[in-house]
């Protein structure tokens, strides 16, 4: 397009017949500002933002004003070019300024050169469109190579969102469940003497509430679920009821919104999660009251005022994080110590609150909706501007009502159909069809020509540009070729000069109407890749943080209900056993937790260490003979975090499935490579078939370059074997 002014505006120059060094300068001049145009202003990425910039764009101005002094009427149409690069380069405001005034002085001086209105519409008309073609073929070209490069950003953003979903939903769904654990646990050791029978419902009340743990640890990692207001009043009503504490609930309410329903049971959840940290409740009154549109719920105990300190909170800002929600919907979640001193959580919403977003698409996708509205408004103004300049164009040659409106009718309708059809991001235009539009483009471009000779110039290019849209590449640009060399045959051109300015201007319109049209397509297909790639990042978000669970909640859990079944057999024979498993549990209901909020702000550096002596007593608790052999020196942190990993799936799979009473795990260094090994004398069910546990396990292991193995061998011991560099 630049190269086609440039080359106008030098056939123009040739029109007057001047001296050789008058054409020398004009093309040098050229030249230098088509160098310009093409090799700073209109680079990838744009021009920098520098006083160099500056300096440049006086510099084409300069090339622009000082030679139009001598060209006249050859140079009238350059300033375009400086109206759509200070577009490009100056800040809205000067720009905006910048851009009116350059083609307020090109009206002027064309007026001045020919004093005709119809020369200075024309020119202003021409000026505008192909300033704005300046604008937007380098505007789009940058924003295409923006959208390419920061296309991970929205899956970042998507990402970050998809985890604080995480963070909020392990506090509704796991902080009550395990927030209970503790307090059964120090309530069945107190009673374990005195009252054998009281300890005894409180254990199976934990083996109950660690099952219903793991059941939410698969739903989250599942994804969102449909929660049951009932389901859940009932459970949090017998769970109130074995911690000894007089529970009085009313519900009288009618059908919920699903996500009204969740955030209300997440409530109830976080209150009465509150109420069994504090030892000394002894009653609590549960109401949940609709009127009208507005649902009321208030948890009121007579326990400790005040929220439960932070160290035993089931997940820090939990309360925060559901005020922060019901806000969000309209309404208002209030804490604190009633009149009657007694501490209260208070919940107001309307029931015709909007439902929770993931991801605000305007707040995520701000520059690509930028992007496509400035490809769709820019192709609308240039094809817009292109249907008056050839109106224009044919009142130079005839007055004739009847010509100018038959004319007018097949330019409107060929734009039409270009805007609407052809150009229109996001239409794919299939085989039968594309022949009907380029059949009935051809009709309207040549059908006027052959009414009324030299029409209009650069209308073909059009058809032209359509061609290279809606046909294979070798067939497009063979239509282009053709329509461009039936330029001259349908207009009748005869001089020189004549047949290569509409051939020029045929070319750069049919260019600009394929180069418009295809970055415009490009920014829509963009913005669908990043929404494509931002789904695909949260996805493998869910599937690590699904792994993530499995990997270091199950063995905590996993612990828990084994030891509380031992407890449970040891009451009796050995009630201080017992009292051991039950402090234990307590320890490891702490662990799972701090594993939670692990899980949910991301990954963690494991202590391959650590995890050695948890797993060994883990599995000394379970009376299984355990040896082990750690010899492996010092490690990369995320090698350490893989094995640790590898050593609690293992283990977990061991306590979980095994039937056998020994295993050994062995981590030796052997050169560059240093291999764990978990061989135990009992058939792991889990590993039969290729299950979710040995599939997230060899994902981990190969992300670190390693290998890992799984089966039962000759000796009939089950080996797990992870071989990873050190």
């Amino acid at each position: 397009m630049y190269s086609g002014l440039c080359v106008v505006a030098f056939l123009h120059v040739l029109e007057s017949a001047p001296a050789f060094s008058v054409a020398l300068f004009a093309a040098t001049a050229l030249l230098i500002l088509l160098a310009l145009q093409v090799c700073y202003f209109s680079r990838p990425g744009g021009p920098p933002r520098s006083p160099l910039t500056y300096w440049v764009l006086a510099a084409q101005a300069c090339l622009i004003f000082v030679p139009a002094q001598q060209f006249g009427q050859a140079w009238v149409a350059l300033p375009s070019l400086l109206a759509g690069t200070v577009l490009l380069v100056l800040p809205p405001a000067a720009a905006v300024t910048a851009f009116v005034a350059i083609l307020a002085i090109t009206a002027r001086t064309q007026e001045t050169l020919t004093d005709s209105a119809l020369d200075v519409a024309y020119i202003v008309v021409g000026g505008l469109v192909a300033a704005l073609e300046v604008f937007g073929l380098t505007r789009l070209a940058g924003l295409i190579t923006e959208l390419h490069a920061a296309r991970s950003e929205l899956g970042k953003v998507a990402v970050a969102r998809e985890r604080t979903r995480f963070a909020r939903d392990l506090h509704d769904l796991l902080g009550l469940s395990l927030a209970a654990i503790g307090p059964k646990s120090a309530a069945a050791s107190t009673a374990l003497t005195a009252d054998p029978d009281k300890a005894r419902a409180e254990l199976r009340e934990i083996l109950v509430v660690a099952r219903h743990a793991l059941a939410d640890v698969r739903l989250i990692a599942n994804g969102y679920r449909e929660l049951s207001l009932r389901e859940e009043s009932r459970t949090v009503e017998a769970l109130l009821a074995a911690s000894n504490v007089d529970v009085r609930m009313e519900l009288n309410h009618g059908e919920l919104p699903a996500h009204i329903r969740s955030v209300v049971v997440a409530v109830l959840r976080a209150g009465v999660a509150n109420v069994l940290h504090h030892t000394s409740v002894a009653r609590c009154d549960i109401t949940m009251r609709q009127a009208g549109r507005t649902i009321a719920l208030d948890i009121v105990d007579d326990g400790v005022t005040g929220r439960c300190p932070t160290e035993e909170s089931s997940f820090d800002g939990g309360l925060e994080s559901l005020a922060d929600r019901v806000r969000r919907l309209g309404g208002t979640l209030v804490e604190g110590p009633d009149p009657d001193g007694r501490f209260g959580l208070h919940l107001t919403i309307p029931v015709s609150g909007r439902p929770e977003l993931a991801a605000a698409p305007d707040e995520v996708e701000h520059v690509p909706r930028y992007a496509a509205l400035l490809a769709t408004g820019l192709m609308n103004v240039v094809f817009v501007g292109f249907l008056c300049a050839a109106m224009l164009h044919l009142l130079y040659l005839t007055r004739d009502p009847l010509v100018l409106a038959f004319s007018a009718t097949c330019l409107a309708v060929l734009v039409a159909l270009q805007l609407l059809w052809v150009s229109r991001p996001g239409v794919r235009i299939g085989s039968p069809s594309r022949y009907v539009v380029v059949a009935v483009q051809a009709v309207l471009v040549y059908l006027p020509l052959a009414v009324f000779p030299q029409a209009w110039v650069s209308v073909p290019g059009l058809l032209a540009g359509t061609a290279l849209l809606v046909f294979r590449p070798a067939t497009g640009w063979l239509g282009f070729v053709a329509v461009v060399a039936s330029v001259p045959w349908a207009q009748g051109s005869s001089g020189l000069i004549d047949v290569f300015l509409a051939v020029t201007a045929t070319v750069i319109t049919g260019l600009v109407t394929y180069g418009l049209t295809w970055m415009a397509g490009s920014v829509s297909e963009l913005r669908a890749a990043r929404r494509a790639l931002a789904h695909a990042a949260v996805a493998q978000e869910r599937l690590r943080f699904a792994r993530d669970l499995h990997d270091l909640l199950g063995l905590s859990l996993s612990a828990i209900t084994l030891k509380a079944e031992l407890a449970f057999r040891a009451m009796k024979v050995d009630p201080a056993r017992a009292a051991s498993e039950l402090g234990e549990i307590v320890s490891i209901a702490r662990l799972a937790l701090a594993d939670v909020r692990l899980v949910a702000s991301g990954y963690r550096d494991l202590s391959l260490n650590e995890e050695s002596r948890s797993v060994e007593s883990v599995l000394a608790a379970a009376n299984v003979d355990v040896r082990m052999d750690l010899r492996y020196g010092e490690l990369r942190a995320e090698v350490r975090t893989v094995l640790a990993t590898v050593l609690r799936e293992g283990v977990t799979n061991v306590l979980r499935h095994s039937r056998g009473g020994h295993c050994e795990i062995s981590v030796r260094r052997h050169g560059d490579m240093v291999v764990l090994e978990i061989v135990n004398d009992g058939v792991s069910v889990s590993f039969e078939g290729p299950g979710n546990g040995i599939r997230n396990l060899t994902e981990r292991v190969t992300t670190v370059g390693g290998e890992l193995t799984a089966g039962v061998g000759a000796d009939g011991r089950f080996r797990l074997r992870a071989q990873v560099p050190a």
